[in-house]
């Protein structure tokens, strides 16, 4: 039962109790009819002050309860903090290096879910990731913004370590596009404009025709001031994905990092955002990690990732030559003699 309808139901037996005695009363000669009345009009007048007094004491309980973890997050210490001396990142050239990186997380103990992890990336160039789950793809990607520090190796940007350098620097030069894309209820303007908020419209649609979703949204009624619903709820999964590239392109980051953010697209338009994204990549790094072999053959560079090690490295045609577990994978996954998905239930 919710909270007004048990005040209602307090309300209707208290009048029935006060009628009944107050019958009672009246018969008795004790009270008169007109007594009885204004015990029953006050009642009535009481009713909505005392329902309100009730509204507020629970908002109060609900503000109470939310403040207190509000405070406990704004409260809580950062486990990633400039050091004392950190300098701005500057990107001159784009050179992006992991030195024997090594990273275990906190309490996991075991294997490390990095070890000896080495390669680097020119401006312009694109490196693809691949391995099986919980090689540590990802982990790779979320150290480059030092969502987490390395426990080993070093990771450098035109030579500078990025535990050297301020975060708010580097997660300017660096751009990454998750998998689980977060949007909020408003419009698609201003959900590609986050973190920009005074971007030009021009600058929007350009980044929504980067990411294939202008065509989209202008045959909305409403545009680009469409509101979406809640982590947007009114998109399909391909659209959400694609709004977030679109968010993130805005920033025109030094270096892209694409963590399996196109799972969610099919073949066609995930083609047509990669020949986009080489016009728009031309002079930056560019890191796509994907399960999706089709996503990353084009890159200048493969890393095949697997117990937290680099087993193979090389170009598509090059890992095809090795005949190891990219070859393995490809056969698993693509068409040998055209290089298309192979199709649910083929024989």
């Amino acid at each position: 039962m919710s909270d007004t309808s048990a005040m209602n139901f307090s309300f209707l037996a208290a009048m029935g109790l006060v009628l009944w005695f107050g019958g009672q009363k009246v018969i008795a000669g004790q009270i008169s009819v007109g007594t009885l009345a204004q015990f029953l009009t006050f009642m009535t007048i009481l009713q909505m002050p005392v329902r309100q007094l009730g509204l507020m004491v629970n908002s109060f309980a609900r503000a109470s309860t939310c403040g207190t973890r509000l405070f406990e997050l704004l409260d809580a210490e950062l486990d990633i903090e400039d050091a004392p001396d950190a300098k701005d990142l500057v990107v001159t050239e784009g050179l992006l290096r992991f030195d024997n990186v090594g990273f275990r997380y906190a309490g996991a103990g075991g294997r490390p879910a990095l070890s000896g992890i080495s390669f680097e990336a020119r401006s312009g160039e694109t490196v693809g990731i691949v391995g099986p789950p919980g090689s540590g793809k990802s982990t790779i990607a979320h150290l480059i913004p030092r969502f987490y520090d390395v426990t080993s190796g070093a990771i450098t940007i035109d030579g500078q370590d990025i535990r050297e350098v301020t975060l708010q620097s580097l997660r300017k030069a660096v751009g990454v596009v998750q998998q689980d894309a977060f949007l909020f209820t408003t419009s698609i303007e201003n959900n590609i404009a986050y973190g920009n908020p005074w971007a030009r419209e021009t600058r929007i649609g350009q980044a929504a025709e980067y990411a294939q979703l202008h065509n989209y949204i202008i045959g909305l009624p409403a545009g680009y001031t469409t509101v979406v619903g809640e982590r947007g709820s009114s998109l399909s999964g391909g659209q959400r994905q694609r709004l977030t590239i679109a968010r993130t392109l805005m920033l025109r980051p030094s270096v892209l990092v694409f963590d399996d953010s196109t799972a969610a697209v099919d073949a066609g338009t995930e083609q047509r955002i990669r020949t986009a994204m080489k016009r728009f990549a031309k002079d930056r790094v560019t890191l796509i990690i994907s399960h999706r072999l089709s996503s990353l053959m084009h890159a200048d560079q493969i890393l095949f990732v697997e117990n937290g090690r680099i087993a193979e490295r090389g170009t598509h045609q090059e890992l095809l030559a090795l005949g190891g577990r990219y070859r393995a994978l490809y056969d698993l996954q693509l068409r040998p003699d055209d290089d298309l998905p192979v199709a649910v239930g083929a024989a």
